[in-house]
């Protein structure tokens, strides 16, 4: 006779994915005095090139990136956006390791392959997305608007005690789901993960736009800001422990850099 007890569920583990991001917000602003006659395409290269060695720097030995996009679009004289888009607004790196259905979260990508995605990748991609050449409305110019990693590996906590039997698993609490299986890899010593094939939440998201500023007594002396949303989707990184340390060094060599949390 067919057993039709009901199973028990599966006990919690001590890790889950989170019903919403947990989110660090960053900002770091510019001053243009020292460049009066600057170009405005290289002040957007600075700041853009800025912006992709902020999240080099936080992605050292916490995150592995498998894709990166950029947008750009028209901006008037006074650096706020215009009505319409530029040709060719949307461009997508991805590597040999991105997954096969990741792409831009937006239409009409510019896909760009790269066999690794580090540093230097993504300040050619930048510089690529602002040297590439339209003819900008009356009174408006190109700007670049938006970077984005959304597809990611991070690692895990060393020692590595989750990983038992080469098994890492979490609870799904956006699917209800108890101990999904989670991909993980070893390399040079060290034990990453990425999303479950049953989930949409990568371990951590990261984002750079353009931002107005927040309330710092000083915001008005700066000309132009740029804002870092760093989402933590796994307790990980989020929780007090090992991953949360990791998580708070990266943070803190960015404000080393000069950025600071944002909306004092």
């Amino acid at each position: 006779m067919r057993d039709t007890r009901l199973s028990e569920p599966p006990e919690p583990t001590e890790h889950y994915l989170f019903n919403d991001g947990q989110t660090i917000v960053l900002e770091r602003g510019f001053q243009w005095e020292s460049a009066p006659d600057r170009n405005p395409i290289e002040l957007e290269r600075m700041t853009a090139h800025c912006a992709v060695r902020a999240l080099a720097e936080l992605c050292e030995g916490l995150v592995r990136p498998m894709t990166f996009g950029v947008t750009r679009n028209w901006v008037d004289e006074y650096g706020w956006s215009a009505d319409g888009d530029p040709p060719r607004w949307n461009w997508f790196l991805r590597t040999p390791q991105s997954p096969s259905e990741a792409c831009s979260p937006y239409v009409d990508p510019q896909v760009m392959e790269t066999p690794t995605l580090d540093e230097r990748s993504m300040l050619n991609a930048v510089d690529r997305v602002l040297d590439d050449s339209c003819e900008a409305p009356v009174g408006q110019r190109l700007a670049w608007a938006e970077m984005r990693m959304d597809h990611t590996w991070a690692r895990l906590p060393e020692p590595d005690r989750h990983t038992e039997s080469d098994e890492l698993r979490i609870d799904d609490h956006d699917n209800k789901m108890r101990g999904v299986l989670v991909p993980v890899e070893r390399a040079n010593g060290r034990t990453w993960a990425t999303v479950p094939e049953t989930s949409v939440w990568y371990p951590v998201l990261l984002r750079v736009d353009k931002s107005v500023g927040t309330g710092y007594s000083d915001g008005l002396e700066h000309d132009e800001f740029i804002e870092m949303t760093i989402d933590v989707n796994w307790s990980f990184w989020w929780h007090p422990g090992e991953g949360r340390t990791m998580l708070d060094q990266a943070v803190d060599r960015l404000s080393r850099q000069g950025w600071r949390i944002a909306n004092p």
